[in-house]
């Protein structure tokens, strides 16, 4: 491209993808939003590299939340975990998560290359928590299907309103509600409960919240660059960890290369060049 060497940012071929936002990659974001806060987003993943390097394993944030998420998964059975962000600036960080999990822990050969003999990976999905609060909660807290939650939560808002009434914060109302689902994904509410405040006994049986639904609650002072490095290598230790006890390799991505390998042999034909001769009839019949 003519670009003069001096000028150009080094770029690692180990460097996923998926784990390279802050490496040249992320020059794109320092453009963005400038020198000083890309170091503060730089600082936060620093601040939990060192944890997860020299805290004991007890107290290791990273690896008790891969414990968890292997636990939730090879042995409760959860098939799918939610994310939700209780700040509507990080309404994309659940799909941001989809990426680095999924692409990293969807395996189903360990690095010795025998097959697994139980469930590896999670299905991230999520939504900002107001949104999911009125989508997909009702499933949450008393449908059929084990879905682990994360709740993310700030102590202070970035732009903070008040109440209709002006008396109060919507910050704070926001984490009210986050603080509340939380509660009532774990203790529920027991028939006695509703017996006891009146309910009529057609409805009891409806109203009952089982409650013992996992979950976990990850709270910042504040949402910043910093916070959001933090936040970032979390979870990116936190699969790190998930694929050693899986014994699966968190860094390949084979099931992906495939696909544009066959992408490739199929866009000239596409555009005319021959006929379908994918191997497979469906293939070819939808080409046609």
């Amino acid at each position: 491209f003519g670009i003069d060497p001096v000028n150009m940012f080094g770029f690692w071929e180990w460097v996923g993808g998926r784990y390279s936002v802050d490496s040249a990659i992320g020059l794109a974001v320092m453009c963005a939003v400038g020198r000083e806060r890309f170091g503060e987003l730089l600082a936060g993943f620093r601040v939990i590299d060192e944890h997860f390097r020299s805290v004991p394993l007890e107290r290791n944030v990273p690896v008790l939340l891969g414990l968890l998420g292997v636990w939730n998964t090879s042995v409760l059975g959860a098939q799918s975990r939610v994310v939700l962000p209780y700040a509507n600036d990080l309404v994309r960080f659940p799909a941001y998560l989809q990426q680095l999990a999924m692409e990293s822990n969807g395996k189903s050969v360990r690095v010795d290359g025998s097959a697994v003999s139980y469930r590896t990976g999670e299905i991230f999905w999520g939504e900002p928590g107001t949104n999911g609060q009125h989508a997909f909660f009702q499933l949450l807290h008393q449908g059929t299907h084990l879905v682990p939650a994360d709740f993310i939560g700030f102590g202070r808002s970035t732009d903070d309103l008040p109440t209709v009434g002006g008396s109060g914060s919507m910050h704070e109302v926001l984490m009210a509600n986050m603080f509340a689902q939380a509660k009532v994904l774990a203790f529920g509410k027991s028939a006695a409960e509703l017996r006891a405040e009146g309910v009529p006994e057609g409805l009891v049986a409806h109203k009952v919240m089982p409650g013992d639904r996992p979950s976990t609650t990850v709270l910042a002072p504040v949402l910043s660059p910093s916070s959001l490095g933090q936040l970032i290598a979390l979870y990116e230790h936190q699969v790190f960890v998930e694929g050693v006890v899986w014994g699966i390799d968190s860094f390949d991505q084979w099931g992906v290369e495939l696909g544009k390998e066959q992408a490739s042999v199929l866009a000239p034909v596409l555009g005319g060049v021959g006929e379908p001769e994918s191997g497979d009839a469906s293939t070819d019949n939808l080409i046609r």
